[in-house]
């Protein structure tokens, strides 16, 4: 909030070591600037606010009450949002399924491949339900 759009830049700087796998950074540096620069361009006051509301929220209490269908994306190598933590997220959802994509924080990006066929394998088998 107090750097305003400066900040953002900073931000988006320095998050494509947080976001993707250092081969990928190498291999494919335009589908990282991209990245770096949808960051950059956020309003600050919208980030800050989204991130306060993240801050504020833990809804691992509420997991249990998930009754859809739920697949779980983690990415074998997200410092972020581990496999670990889907793994936990999936053993609270009853009937969750997890596919771990072999990328970093933006799996849509880096694996797009293993993102789709992930997503499609799970929209195309039936589900139990309870």
């Amino acid at each position: 909030r107090e750097g305003g759009q400066a900040a953002m830049e900073t931000l988006a700087e320095s998050s494509p070591g947080r976001w993707f796998s250092a081969d990928f950074v190498k291999a494919q540096p335009a589908t990282v600037q991209r990245a770096q620069a949808w960051i950059a361009g956020i309003a600050p006051e919208g980030y800050a606010a989204c991130c306060d509301a993240l801050a504020a929220s833990d809804l691992r209490d509420d997991l249990g009450r998930i009754t859809t269908p739920t697949l779980l994306l983690a990415c074998s190598s997200d410092p972020v949002t581990t496999v670990s933590d889907a793994q936990a997220m999936q053993a609270s959802i009853p009937g969750a399924q997890l596919a771990v994509v072999p990328a970093s924080h933006l799996s849509n990006l880096e694996a797009p491949r293993a993102f789709n066929q992930a997503v499609l394998h799970f929209l195309s088998t039936p589900q139990l339900t309870s």
